[in-house]
This record gives C-alpha cells, sequence and structure tokens, in this order.
C-alpha cells in the first residue's frame, strides 16, 4: 500500500488512516512545527460533505496531514466514510509560510503523483489553474484524487470506492470548491 502514501501526496492520507486507525503527528514528514494542527474549522463540516457525497455519513477521524509534503507550516486532515466504509472522502489543508512555498511543495505533490503506476489525469476544463485531478486503480481500489494550489494553501480531496465518472468529477470539483471557501474564511484563525 506504498502506492497510497505517493498518490496525491498532497491530497490523501496514509494507509493507516485509510484502514480507519487514527493517524499520529507526522514527526519529520514535511511540517515545520512537527504535529502543527490547523483548526478543526478549515475544514468543511459532514454535512456539506453529505450534500454531494450522501452516502457518506460518519467522520472517521482527524488530524495532522502526514502526506503534507515540503515545509508545511501546519496541516489538518479529516477522513469521511459510510457506513459500511465502503466510501471514504479524505479532505487536507496545508498551510505554508510564503506562497513559493506552497507551490514547490504542490509541485513536487504533482510530479509524485504522475509517477505512480496506473495514474491518469482526468480531463476537467472548469477546475481552474493550479489544480489537477487524477485516479488510479490499484487491485480493487480506485482512488480520485484533486489537489489545489490556493497562495499560501494546498486543498486536497480524495475519494475512494467511487467511479471516475463526469458526476463525480463535478460533485468532487463543487465539493473542493466549498473546501477552499472554507479554508480561507479559516485561515486567520491559526490554531498553532
Amino acid at each position: 500500500m506504498k502506492w497510497l502514501a505517493i498518490l496525491f501526496i498532497a491530497v490523501i492520507v496514509i494507509p493507516p488512516v485509510i484502514r480507519g486507525e487514527k493517524s499520529s503527528p507526522p514527526g519529520n514528514g514535511g511540517a515545520s512545527a512537527p504535529g502543527a494542527v490547523l483548526a478543526r474549522d478549515v475544514i468543511v463540516p459532514l454535512p456539506v460533505v453529505t450534500r454531494f457525497f450522501p452516502e457518506v455519513t460518519q467522520e472517521m477521524s482527524t488530524g495532522p496531514n502526514a502526506t503534507a509534503v515540503g515545509k508545511a507550516e501546519a496541516t489538518r486532515s479529516v477522513v469521511y466514510t459510510s457506513s459500511d466504509k465502503s466510501k471514504k472522502v479524505t479532505i487536507s489543508v496545508d498551510q505554508y509560510a510564503t506562497s513559493t512555498d506552497a507551490s514547490a511543495a504542490y509541485d513536487e505533490a504533482v510530479q509524485k503523483s504522475r509517477s505512480v503506476p496506473g495514474f491518469r489525469l482526468i480531463d476537467a476544463a472548469n477546475l481552474g489553474p493550479q489544480a489537477f485531478i487524477g485516479t488510479v486503480t490499484q487491485g480493487t481500489e480506485t482512488h480520485i484524487g484533486l489537489g489545489a494550489l490556493r497562495d499560501t494553501l494546498i486543498v486536497g480531496v480524495t475519494l475512494v470506492g467511487y467511479e471516475p465518472n463526469a458526476e463525480t468529477t463535478a460533485k468532487l470539483i463543487s465539493l473542493a470548491r466549498e473546501q477552499e471557501n472554507a479554508a480561507r474564511r479559516a485561515r486567520p484563525q491559526r490554531s498553532w
């Protein structure tokens, strides 16, 4: 499952969180202040996620984004899941000191994502600049991930258990936009 740690490195969480276990602080996993966690309100709440993906009914875990790359000052990741855990939505926000730091981390994440065997970009004309959507299937598990660079933030949304079709992609983009707005509103309230 090491490919999970590489795929959408700024977008998804490490395999223990995907399996439903709580993540531990990232240590030196890229954050300049180990364990620095953004306030919970930087990530949209469950009712927002359910509006786009109604089968997702509970929050499974929250904490630092252990897959943040570069020199993130602070991060937050939340995993939402269906009751049977067959479908998951992971949302992460990584805060960087400067837009240059964030841009370098975003470029690294995109490069690492493209190197995952079986990875393919999804064409989405209305995605906007400095954002991408891609998918990969390994075994029976399909991941669809969106990563977006917004000034000093990297916002990521990853789906597990969904088909990479036009309807899913449209919902993913809409949820990501809601998340970007939430992150922008919460940004002045740094908790680290």
